[in-house]
């Protein structure tokens, strides 16, 4: 038996090898992609001040769909900032999921809320809808409480609420910048008949001073869960967004900050329910659909509007985040597998939808399997100590690699952490995470695929703090 292990080690080594190598090799490549494209639009950024005089004239109206379960710590200062965004036209609809808390409650409290009587189009989705609120102080927030269905059939009863062609999609746990929604609206403006949608940045708020629905300082909070998503958070916009996006294959716009075509997203029957990552979900059947009837569109992704969330703190909460998102993506590519190594629809079909099986998803059964295999022959004492360095450099240090220029190319052109503590912690923490935190990160998206095998698709239970308030 150990004879055999160690023949087959030298070949599943190179295997492993040329694996790790071609991902990072590939992530590289659509970082580099994202610096080009950023470059690109940090010149036009000096335009932008002087066209927020008369964009109003032209500016689409917007619905803002705030899905809410249980989120009474984080849910006023959400809808704050919704309600200070910079911008001509907009109505915000928080849907209380049938929130067990008091989130209804606070936003009854904070917002004078009273009832009143809507029609809402049911086309997309039939959940019994207890009851409605406007606020007395705001006329454009308006707060649905329904029974429980789901972040996809919350979403779905906001649009039969919306009064306006596009729906902006934000989570009730956010903050957006003050232009952000004039930021991702901008596509839409520059290409009405051709944009179905487009999404923002979303950076980690946890340790940032939040003041009346608005971030004024962002500090780094000494929590390593917390640092280690920032970098994550760092990497996958501009890898997974950015990069995507230059090559015209976006499958992900965040459910954390995306807007909508109205028309686009009922002509797909709105969010799926029942699916645990709607909003990818939503990306793909999208490209589906216009690419089947054969209708020019575009999904892009806007770098410069940002989305402020809470992340999870502990180790917990993160894994069970984690490992919904792995089971939300299997669940996604399940649903739309007859897209896979289709040519009918080109890139997204041929490219981007095989790397998310093959990568994104399979990737941790083949790291699990390395580790293991290589493991074992180090123990046993048969794997050559060059091999051993080939091995590191290709699937730690290139990732750490990766994770250092992602936050150099985040820092040149956005300067979110610009104090030079803050910037070398994250930069050296980039070489850490590749020697435990990956590991961790791995068996949590095992643990997703494990569950999904198994028909589990709750969403699981996530702890919210609330945001960090300035000091009196």
């Amino acid at each position: 038996m150990i004879q055999f292990i160690l023949s087959f080690v030298p070949i599943f080594a190179t295997l492993s090898i040329l694996y790790f190598f071609f991902v990072n090799s590939i992530y590289m490549f659509l970082l580099l992609a994202s610096a080009v494209s950023l470059r690109r639009q940090s010149q036009l950024r000096a335009l932008r001040p002087s066209l927020k005089g008369t964009v109003g004239s032209f500016a689409p109206s917007i619905s803002i769909l705030a899905p809410a379960y249980n989120e009474d710590a984080t849910v006023v200062e959400s809808v704050k900032s919704f309600m200070m965004l910079n911008y001509p036209s907009f109505e915000v609809i928080v849907i209380n999921d049938g929130s067990k808390d008091r989130t209804l409650e606070r936003l009854i409290e904070a917002f004078a809320l009273e009832a009143v009587e809507f029609q809402p189009d049911t086309i997309l989705s039939s959940t019994q809808v207890r009851s409605t609120y406007r606020s007395k102080w705001h006329p454009n927030l308006v707060v649905v409480d329904k029974e429980n269905g789901g972040k996809a059939d919350a979403l779905n009863i906001g649009i039969g609420f919306s009064r306006f062609e596009l729906f902006c999609a934000v989570d009730s746990d956010s903050l957006l910048e003050s232009d952000a929604l004039l930021k991702v609206a901008e596509p839409f403006m520059e290409r009405p008949h051709e944009v179905i949608a487009s999404g923002g940045t979303v950076r980690i708020a946890n340790g940032a001073i939040v003041k009346y629905g608005r971030v004024e300082g962002v500090k780094i909070k000494k929590n390593v869960w917390v640092i280690m998503q920032i970098i994550e958070y760092t990497r996958a916009f501009l890898c997974g967004r950015i990069g995507w996006n230059a090559l015209n294959s976006t499958l992900v716009i965040s459910g954390a900050f995306g807007l909508f075509s109205k028309r686009a997203a009922v002509a797909v029957r709105g969010y799926s329910h029942g699916c645990i990552g709607e909003d990818m979900e939503l990306i793909i059947r999208l490209h589906s659909y216009h690419r089947r009837e054969k209708l020019p569109y575009s999904i892009v992704f806007v770098p410069d509007p940002v989305c402020w969330t809470e992340a999870p703190e502990d180790a917990g909460t993160l894994g069970r985040q984690r490992d919904r998102w792995q089971r939300g993506l299997a669940d996604t590519l399940m649903r739309n597998r007859d897209m896979m190594l289709n040519p009918r629809y080109g890139v997204v079909g041929l490219i981007a939808l095989p790397f998310f099986l093959f990568v994104e998803l399979l990737g941790p059964v083949f790291e699990l399997l390395s580790f293991i295999i290589i493991g074992l022959s180090l123990f046993i004492g048969g794997f050559d100590a060059h091999l051993m360095w080939i091995f590191i450099c290709a699937s730690l240090l290139y990732g750490a690699v990766l994770s250092m220029t992602a936050v150099l190319i985040e820092e040149f052109y956005f300067s979110k952490y610009n104090r030079i503590s803050q910037f070398v912690t994250l930069f050296g923490i980039c070489l850490a995470e590749s020697f435990w935190y990956k590991q961790i990160s791995t068996y949590w998206r095992l643990r997703g695929l494990w569950k999904y095998a198994r028909g589990n698709r709750e969403w699981g239970q996530m702890n919210r703090l609330g945001f960090t308030q300035p000091r009196r």
